[in-house]
């Protein structure tokens, strides 16, 4: 079955000396008569996100489901606006952040308490969520970082979330942050690049691979910065 997905965010890696925006990607996935959201950004992006789906006409209460990639600040913290929608995410992920690494600078510690009184449903292993929508595993940027492969009219489409951020990793296959003894995020990569013809990275415009494997996007990250 085809789905349909709308990046509603744009990522971007955008930072200043010191410090990181968070901007990352949000992407509306409609799937089996269902919409959901892969990732729901946090406070930088609250605003953005709230326009883009009034854009749509739709409103928080229109989203049937969330699907977290992992559980970084600047991916799940918007998650109050849509108390009623159920969680998805990694069996992994769940269980790191009831006890995040000493130096993990970007899961929240209070992450469990935010969880306690939601629909959680985790996942282990490579499983189709929505028809058309399968979860799979990409761990090294977070131990139990997922994404999604879409079956779309334009080809495989892959939500990389951190997995893959920019296309600097893309073109590198070199992670630039991976909290993760193991050190898989270099295959995850890999595996992105393997799945997807089509590519939405967490920090960057959407990616495009021909045949031949190579890389494009057409998309721009302009951010006008006002200060006040």
């Amino acid at each position: 079955m085809l789905t349909r997905f709308d990046v509603l965010v744009p990522g971007s890696s955008l930072a200043f000396e010191g410090g990181f925006f968070g901007i990352s990607s949000i992407v509306l996935i409609e799937a089996g008569g269902k919409r959901a959201l892969f990732d729901c950004g946090h406070g930088t992006t609250r605003r953005l996100l709230l326009a883009a789906l009034e854009n749509r006409g739709l409103h928080p209460k229109d989203i049937d489901l969330l699907i977290f990639s992992h559980a970084h600040f600047d991916h799940v913290l918007n998650m109050d606006l849509f108390p009623h929608a159920p969680i998805i995410m990694s069996k992994d992920e769940r269980g790191y952040i009831e006890a995040p690494f000493e130096d993990d600078p970007a899961t929240p510690r209070y992450m469990p308490a935010l969880l306690a009184d939601r629909n959680v449903a985790l996942v282990d292993g490579e499983k189709e969520i929505m028809p058309g929508v399968t979860l799979f595993p990409t761990p090294g940027h977070s131990p139990g970082h997922v994404a999604l492969e879409l079956a779309t009219a334009d080809g495989p489409a892959v939500l990389a979330a951190d997995a893959l951020k920019t296309a600097r990793e893309a073109l590198s296959g070199i992670p630039d942050m991976e909290i993760d003894p193991q050190k898989r995020g270099k295959a995850a990569i890999q595996n992105v690049l393997d799945r997807g013809r089509i590519i939405v990275p967490g920090h960057f415009p959407t990616l495009y691979r021909d045949d031949n494997g190579n890389l494009s996007w057409t998309d721009l990250q302009e951010m006008p910065l006002l200060i006040r």
